[in-house]
């Protein structure tokens, strides 16, 4: 099941883009896209997290499409926050 939300921003997508990019690419992820939309991949354990992200009114909307059994949206969104905040 997917697991959904928002990330406000100020400034420039981006800034924010750049920043989720050097954060994704320092835990040896990949994010591809444009500063409307794209897609994100990251090592978790033996498994990936993977998603979506879109920008609109300046928010950054996650979706989280496939995860570990044993790594929760919640945790995910919590860590994806505190390095883009």
């Amino acid at each position: 099941m997917a697991h959904n939300f928002d990330i406000p921003f100020e400034g420039t997508p981006e800034t924010i883009l750049a920043k989720a990019k050097r954060a994704i690419e320092s835990g040896n992820g990949t994010m591809t896209g444009d500063d409307t939309a794209g897609s994100f991949s990251l090592p978790a354990g033996i498994s990936k997290v993977k998603g979506e992200y879109s920008v609109e009114n300046n928010k950054l909307k996650i979706t989280v499409t496939d995860k570990p059994i044993y790594v929760s949206g919640d945790m995910i969104e919590t860590i994806l926050k505190k390095h883009l905040s």
